[in-house]
Parts: C-alpha cells; sequence; structure tokens
C-alpha cells in the first residue's frame, strides 16, 4: 500500500479565519514594506527627505537624516520577510505560519527603542502575533486526562 499525504490534526484546522485575517493584515504589511525600501532608496540618492517623524534616540535620526543608504538593506530584509510570509499563509505553508510569527515576534522584541514611532507598529504586530496562535491553536485543550 502506497503511503498518503499526512494530513494535519483536526484541532489545527479548526479556525481558519484568523489565519486569512493574518495573511491580509501581513500582505498590507509587505506592502507597506515595500513602500519604506522606495522611500529608504530615494533617501539614499537624495532625491527624497526624511519625512519620518523624529525619534527619541538621536544615533537613528542621524541615520535618517544624513546616512540613509544604511536603512535600504535593513528595509530591504525585512521586505522579504514579510512578503514571503504572507506568501506562506496564503498558500496555507507551515512555513509561512512559522515565518510570519518569527517576523511580528521580532519587530515586537526590536521597536521599542523606536518608540514612540513605532506605536502602532507594535500593536499591529501584536495583534498579528495573536491571531497567527489563534489560528494554529484553535479550540485545542491546553491538557488532557489521561483515561486508563
Amino acid at each position: 500500500m502506497e503511503p498518503t499525504a499526512r494530513s494535519a490534526p483536526t484541532w489545527r484546522m479548526a479556525c481558519p479565519m484568523p489565519i486569512r485575517v493574518a495573511a491580509i493584515m501581513q500582505s498590507l504589511y509587505a506592502l507597506i514594506e515595500i513602500t519604506d525600501c522606495i522611500v529608504a532608496v530615494l533617501m539614499a540618492l537624495g532625491l527624497l527627505g526624511n519625512y519620518y517623524p523624529k525619534m527619541l534616540f538621536q544615533e537613528m535620526q542621524a541615520l535618517f537624516d544624513n546616512q540613509a543608504a544604511w536603512l535600504v538593506p535593513l528595509f530591504l530584509f525585512y521586505t522579504s520577510l514579510r512578503v514571503t510570509s504572507a506568501i506562506g499563509l496564503w498558500r496555507n505553508r507551515m512555513w509561512g505560519f512559522w515565518l510570519a510569527l518569527f517576523v511580528s515576534a521580532a519587530t515586537l522584541i526590536m521597536t521599542p527603542p523606536l518608540l514612540p514611532f513605532t506605536t502602532v507598529e507594535m500593536l499591529l504586530n501584536g495583534v498579528l502575533v495573536a491571531l497567527l496562535l489563534i489560528g494554529f491553536f484553535g479550540n485545542a485543550p491546553i491538557f488532557t486526562t489521561l483515561k486508563g
């Protein structure tokens, strides 16, 4: 008998709607990141000034104001992660779930030093992580009792 493809446990399939909402949010976030990449390139070329709000740390502000070329690799890295994870979520792939969870959790960890500039970003990433976890775990019990 030929081995068949493994099917996902039923508890993972219990809540597809939060994953779809997370895919929409991640896609919109990816579009914002693409826009940021374009702006960073234009800033690095001197074709556009710094339109970002002032930040708490002078070092970051100086980077945005005077050395925008250093922002391009950072923005491209996050953009590629967001776009790839959005594609994975739309295709219902486990790697898309884990990549989206990783990039959103990393954003939550790295954005507090950039407050108040990143307040909305932190809120949206928190919602995104919650949607991913709710969609993945669904109604799965925390523990099960053993019947002997």
